[in-house]
């Protein structure tokens, strides 16, 4: 089923009887699809989140902001790097990846930033338990094709 991210009428892929919540704060929404109910944590989902106003904030472009991420990640003796994905272009914004095992957790992040100078970049966070990622891993590459921005409707 179709599950829209409110309010930049994006889209994404939601399995049947997963769970969705959206909040927001000054700088960022977070949108959270969960097999669980997220509200006291969760075992296996992905959670969006965007982030307006990067540079004024960290003082990084999101490009920085987003490799420093993976740089901190590799140097993390918890977190053992299972692989990596170079730099691509998908419309507005620029995505790099890590797939980890950190504890008992198997975690993709998908990492991006707004292009043409766009001060936003955003986190993707797939996971679940190691035992239960091949279970999953076909459901988080479904959910990763989600559209963000609905275009359409910010066009005068």
């Amino acid at each position: 089923m179709t599950q829209l991210l409110e309010p930049t009428g994006g889209k994404i892929e939601r399995p049947k009887d997963w769970f969705y919540t959206e909040g927001r704060d000054a700088h960022s929404f977070t949108w959270i699809l969960s097999r669980e109910r997220p509200a006291h944590g969760y075992e296996t989902g992905m959670r969006i989140q965007p982030l307006v106003g990067v540079k004024k904030a960290t003082g990084k472009t999101g490009r920085q902001f987003q490799l420093d991420f993976i740089a901190d990640k590799k140097k993390d003796p918890a977190v053992r790097v299972l692989s990596t994905c170079d730099e691509r272009e998908q419309q507005l914004f620029t995505r790099v990846c890590l797939e980890t095992e950190e504890g008992d957790d198997h975690i993709l992040y998908s990492l991006f930033w707004g292009s043409n100078e766009m001060d936003m970049a955003v986190v993707t966070i797939a996971g679940t338990r190691k035992d239960l990622w091949e279970t999953y891993a076909p459901t988080f590459d479904r959910m990763g094709a989600f559209e963000l921005i609905d275009m359409k409707r910010f066009e005068k």
